[in-house]
């Protein structure tokens, strides 16, 4: 819950004036009130944790400090500086240090699970919201998509208005197809495993997505371990992916650029690898690209590799972004032999 603003102005001053009165404490009493001394320094751990907890673990950190500076003249004032004396007061003031740190990084974590965790609750309502819209944009597409198309095919060849029916069906059926990625999302993946030959999917894949790669002048390549043993998968649900994967790849790759499938046995598993020769992914962003909606296209629903990284988890598997050396990234989609 979230404190009103004029409470929190009062935490500053708070501390501060823990910390003054804690201080004089210390310097008014004699070196006779051992005991009185020994409460006193624990309560300098007070606004040090309030300090941690209020504005994270360098605040903490700062506060500990000014307080082991105000704490190492009265050790040596007050005190006979022994070897003991002298290791008490150091153990004291890296306690200090070590309390400040803590509370404020368990503080910044605990903060940072909220968020992410309101993120998640948001983004299972716009998954929600988006879902019912798509199913609901769903038949009207088709609809605007098949009488489009049976008034181009009544038209004269050459007649001005076939270009404008081209652009509307094409249009179109990128909306279908922006649809479809967001139905695939939203619905529970129903797994129909099979004994599945891997070298027949990629062949299947590669002939789906070759005219896209014409379309962009890719050349589409394939590199399948020989030997490779079948898997237990959705052939549907994993085509998908493979789909999505080099659809991507594609679209990234310059022209006359390059993509291929790969496949090889890593121990008890067997790895899918999409390569390409584009811009690559930075680092930063492979952090995000696994979240729904995040894309840096212009168009797209940013639900491509998120579709892909839960047909992964779903097979027990799962989805891992690299660099393809010289130039380019790497997709690899990781699924366990089960044997």
């Amino acid at each position: 819950m979230k404190l009103p603003e004029r409470y929190t102005r009062l935490r500053l001053p708070l501390v501060l004036l823990l910390v003054a009165v804690i201080s004089w404490l210390h310097f008014r009493l004699g070196p006779d009130q051992a005991v009185a001394h020994v409460f006193l320094q624990d309560f300098y751990f007070l606004p040090i944790i309030l300090t941690g907890f209020w504005w994270g673990p360098w605040a903490g950190l700062t506060v500990a400090l000014v307080v082991s500076g105000l704490y190492a003249p009265y050790v040596a004032l007050v005190h006979h500086l022994t070897p003991a004396t002298m290791t008490s007061a150091a153990t004291q003031m890296i306690l200090f240090v070590a309390v400040g740190l803590l509370v404020g990084w368990l503080r910044r974590r605990e903060q940072s699970h909220q968020d992410l965790a309101r993120q998640a609750e948001n983004l299972a309502a716009v998954g929600r919201a988006v879902a019912s819209v798509a199913h609901d944009m769903k038949t009207p597409l088709m609809a605007i998509g098949g009488f489009s198309a049976q008034v181009r095919r009544k038209l004269e060849p050459g007649c001005p208005e076939e270009h404008k029916l081209e652009v509307v069906i094409e249009q179109t059926a990128r909306l279908e197809g922006m649809v479809k990625e967001m139905l695939d999302f939203s619905r529970p993946l129903e797994l129909h495993r099979q004994n599945l030959d891997l070298g027949g999917l990629a062949a299947r894949t590669l002939e789906v997505t070759a005219s896209l790669a014409e379309q962009h002048q890719v050349l589409l390549t394939s590199d399948l371990e020989e030997g490779l043993p079948s898997v237990q998968a959705d052939p549907e649900r994993l085509q998908q992916a493979l789909i999505n994967l080099i659809n991507n790849a594609v679209q990234a790759s310059p022209p006359e650029g390059e993509v291929s499938l790969s496949a090889w046995r890593q121990g008890e598993e067997v790895v899918l690898a999409v390569a390409d020769n584009g811009g690559g992914v930075p680092p930063a962003e492979r952090l995000h690209i696994l979240i729904p909606f995040f894309t840096t296209k212009k168009e797209g629903t940013g639900l491509g590799l998120p579709v892909v990284n839960k047909v992964a988890e779903a097979h027990g598997g799962r989805l891992e972004v690299g660099d393809n050396h010289p130039q380019g990234a790497v997709f690899r989609l990781v699924l366990p032999l089960v044997k």
